[in-house]
């Protein structure tokens, strides 16, 4: 009898998720089920046989809690989730495997409720599961995260409630998107880890593990109470490995990018401002026009602008161009405080892709960052510094997940201003020398990988091959 109750629950629990695999709507609650092999991946390292008291805030059917009810018993676990349906099925299935359990007893087991809100005050050993990935922190649940940002993450809410509810010895591993290594509304989260305990295993997956998504996760195991760890800042190196990212150590005391130049990014005002007075100046700039340059225009260490196509504002230009003295005083005002010489770097890319602009031709749009010395005569140096391989490897470990893919790197004006310069400023200034000359991207990042005192010898294989440069690199001499 008991055999055909828990069979009955589990076919239940696979009606219930096929049912919801055909739901539209899913992706909008961001409820997805854990592989089973990922579930067993996280409970070999949260739980112990003497585990007995095991939590699961966003349970679902209860994958989670089923698999660990046969470990340490069924009266050894608790969960709870909003989707009322999802909790009878996980009710009937703790059922199933402890019959003795009653209604009541199973109706504060696994409660119809907000996980992030109705364990408060409660201790457990191990809190562990896939709470749901929702973007950003619904309103209803803002009171039970310490007030993290709006723009918080659900699973990363959970990840930073979770904390609370374990004490020393105990551990925390919840599912998270591949965001939460660097997203800035994920950094309270990563915080309070560094503040109650240490990150001591890690799990990721290049490729999605979620049926009918295409969001990569990982999994942080949390120590509780252990010292040591990465730094709030430093999550992503965890994941570098299984991107293939080589390792890297800059120097801590040469000093950074934002000590030699400003780095500023643009908002929407800046770029719809613009959108009525671009013009496709495939005919040649008429007088007064400057050109428009895009992320999708910036190499490294070259412009396209005008020999390949663009689109801006969901138009397509051949050569996008715009008369300054058509703008509105503050948008002109604006315009010309960005015509000086600069760096331009590209929102993001499979290497930071930068283009010196020494005469001031060039008018950035949003999400283009501008780079300007204070000194015009370190131009040159910046732009040798985006080239440098250890810098790119470093910057792609740094912020690991925040891009659009894994192999983007996408580093914000705070994240440029903060890249570390090199010590070697014999090494440097000749990369620099090579830059402004034309030389070939290549070899300014050979010596720079060279100023960096870099020894993997990989290192710039490993750069040549995201930026796709060969040795016929177009426009460019030795």
């Amino acid at each position: 009898m008991e055999v055909d109750a828990r069979r009955r629950a589990e076919e239940a629990a696979a009606d219930y998720e096929r049912g919801l695999a055909a739901d539209p709507g899913r992706r909008s609650r961001g409820s997805f089920y854990t592989p089973p092999d990922l579930v067993a991946w996280i409970l070999d390292r949260a739980l112990a046989p003497t585990t007995r008291r095991v939590l699961d805030p966003a349970c679902g059917t209860g994958h989670f809690l089923v698999a660990a009810a046969e470990r340490v018993g069924a009266r050894a676990v608790w969960g709870s989730d909003l989707d009322g349906a999802a909790v009878a099925v996980a009710r009937d299935r703790l059922r199933a495997l402890d019959p003795s359990l009653t209604e009541a007893e199973l109706a504060d087991r696994v409660r119809h409720s907000d996980g992030l809100a109705c364990w408060a005050g409660e201790r457990f050993e191990a809190v562990v599961g896939n709470p749901p990935f929702l973007g950003q922190l619904r309103r209803r649940t803002a009171g039970a995260t310490g007030g993290l940002g709006a723009y918080t993450d659900t699973s990363a809410a959970f990840l930073h409630a979770s904390l609370g509810l374990v004490g020393d010895g105990g551990a925390v591993a919840l599912v998270q998107p591949l965001s939460v290594l660097a997203a800035r509304d994920a950094g309270p989260a990563r915080a309070e880890v560094a503040r109650r305990g240490a990150v001591v295993d890690f799990w990721c997956s290049p490729r999605p593990v979620f049926d009918g998504t295409d969001v990569l996760t990982c999994v942080p195991l949390v120590s509780v109470g252990r010292a040591g760890g990465p730094a709030p800042d430093d999550w992503g190196a965890l994941a570098a490995p299984t991107f293939g990212i080589p390792a890297v150590s800059l120097p801590s005391d040469a000093g950074v990018v934002g000590d030699l130049a400003a780095c500023t990014a643009d908002f929407r005002d800046q770029y719809y401002g613009l959108v009525p007075h671009v013009r496709d100046a495939a005919d040649g700039l008429r007088p007064g026009e400057v050109r428009l340059v895009t992320t999708g225009l910036i190499e490294p260490a070259r412009s396209q602008w005008g020999e390949v196509p663009t689109r801006f504002a969901r138009r397509r230009y051949a050569a996008p161009a715009v008369a300054v003295a058509d703008l509105d005083p503050p948008l002109a005002a604006w315009a010309r405080s960005r015509l000086v010489a600069k760096l331009l770097v590209a929102g993001q890319g499979r290497v930071i892709e930068a283009v010196a602009d020494p005469a001031g031709e060039l008018l950035p749009s949003v999400p283009v960052v501008s780079v300007v010395p204070h000194d015009p005569g370190d131009l040159w140096r910046l732009l040798a510094v985006t080239l440098a391989p250890p810098v790119v490897a470093y910057a792609a470990a740094r912020y690991l997940g925040t891009g659009l893919t894994p192999g983007s790197v996408k580093v914000s004006a705070r994240q440029l201003a903060a890249l570390p310069l090199p010590r070697d400023h014999e090494r440097w200034a000749a990369a620099a020398t090579l830059a402004r000359e034309g030389a070939r991207p290549a070899r300014v990042a050979e010596l720079m990988t060279a100023a960096y005192a870099a020894e993997d010898p990989a290192l710039t294989a490993w750069w040549a091959e995201r930026a796709r440069i060969r040795n016929d690199t177009v426009g460019a001499r030795d």
